[in-house]
């Protein structure tokens, strides 16, 4: 399995009654392909930088999960089927540089 982090960008207005929560959507896409979701996290509304489908704001959903390599080609097609979803994009998570602690003494410059 390798982690992965998608970017979902929804209508508005996709939130309330009469909609499904975009969250549990995509959960359930990520989970179609034998993924595991790690972590959610709902931007809320922004604005978008230029008109998506008549939008010009939208519901930004961040999503680290892992997959199957070997399925992602096929998770991206059904992606592109979904009407509800603005724009996406999925690129694989990079592992962040742990930076050893910084002491006291050693941020301290010395005295000339």
């Amino acid at each position: 399995m390798k982690k992965y982090e998608g970017l979902f960008i929804f209508p508005p207005e996709t939130s309330g009654e009469g909609h499904k929560d975009p969250a549990s959507e995509v959960a359930k896409w990520i989970e179609k392909f034998q993924g595991k979701v790690v972590q959610k996290t709902d931007l809320g509304k922004k604005q978008l930088g230029h008109m998506i489908r008549k939008y010009k704001e939208g519901r930004t959903l961040v999503v680290e999960f892992e997959m199957d390599p070997s399925r992602t080609q096929d998770f991206r097609k059904e992606l592109e089927l979904q009407e509800n979803l603005l724009k996406y994009m999925v690129s694989v998570a990079v592992k962040k540089p742990s930076l050893p602690p910084v002491t006291a003494a050693s941020s301290v410059p010395p005295k000339a």
